[in-house]
């Protein structure tokens, strides 16, 4: 990465008791209550603009916007073009209210013209976690809220409050419709649309269209085969079944007192948009009859 010197300017502002000072290209524009530990480096054409929060280690490469309020933790690299933390695509959103911001944790990658928006709600901020890595032109809209370990091939887009679970995997173009719930573990295909909830492990093959469970993550994951086993009987339960939705969730719940089988019910007791099955579009026509969105 290209970095400068240092600014002389904010290098007077620093703490007198440590000689360590931020890598600020001459350049960059920084207006507002900016903290910065010692070894952020910002890069060329950067504009940081108010209150923002960037932890050790952070990297700006260059061309990158940040908007406050933003927090984020150690390691956070975001490559040219990225604009993080300005206000959401909401119409009737006023474009200098703050609410909540935009909370970043540690490690993760932002590349290339990656988008997230700041939360429409002042309660709760959109989050991303930890060691995400969001590729090239990915979106995250206001108020998503996105786990730990994820990746997202390039144009993954996720809609506003929009929840994603930890060691998520996405194709490229893959869609999320606003609300929509990614259960920990899943993964999506390129190209497919998720707008009802699709659950932990399972893998989502077309729109709405669940074509299997993610066994090989699982393993790599460290789940024993019996855990998997379970899954497997699960999946068979929720997306193999012909029984009326209702009767499936009354089948799952015959296997409560295990955690995974505990951790399915509660997701799936918990939908408001419905379970992705085996009635989406797996071919390009319509399946089924959509009782699993009751």
């Amino acid at each position: 990465m290209w970095f400068g010197a240092g600014r002389e300017a904010y290098a007077r502002r620093s703490s007198p008791y440590n000689r360590a000072v931020p890598k600020i290209h001459p350049t960059a524009v920084l207006h507002g209550e900016i903290e910065l530990a010692d070894d952020v480096e910002i890069g060329p054409y950067c504009v940081l603009n108010g209150r923002i929060r960037l932890g050790a280690g952070c990297g700006l490469v260059a061309g990158v916007h940040l908007q406050g309020t933003l927090s984020a933790g150690a390691g956070n690299i975001f490559y040219p073009g990225c604009a993080i933390g300005f206000a959401p695509q909401d119409k009737g959103f006023p474009f200098h209210k703050d609410g909540a911001g935009t909370v970043i944790g540690d490690g993760n990658i932002f590349r290339e013209q990656v988008t997230v928006h700041r939360a429409t709600r002042d309660d709760r901020p959109t989050r991303i976690g930890d060691r995400n890595y969001f590729m090239a032109c990915s979106h995250a809209a206001h108020d998503v809220q996105i786990g730990n370990d994820c990746v997202f091939a390039n144009n993954t887009l996720f809609a506003g409050h929009a929840e994603v679970g930890d060691r998520v995997v996405t194709g490229g173009g893959a869609g999320v419709h606003q609300f929509v719930r990614i259960g920990r573990g899943a993964m999506l295909g390129g190209l497919c649309g998720a707008s009802k909830d699709v659950c932990p492990f399972f893998t989502l093959s077309a729109t709405n269209y669940i074509g299997g469970f993610n066994r090989i993550g699982m393993r790599r994951g460290g789940f024993s085969s019996a855990e998997i086993d379970l899954v497997r009987e699960m999946y068979g339960i929720i997306v193999r079944s012909r029984l009326p939705f209702s009767q499936r969730v009354a089948r799952l719940e015959t296997l409560a007192g295990q955690p995974l089988a505990d951790e399915f019910i509660a997701f799936v007791k918990g939908s408001k948009r419905g379970i992705s099955t085996r009635h989406g579009r797996a071919t390009g026509a319509r399946g089924g009859s959509g009782a699993e969105g009751e």
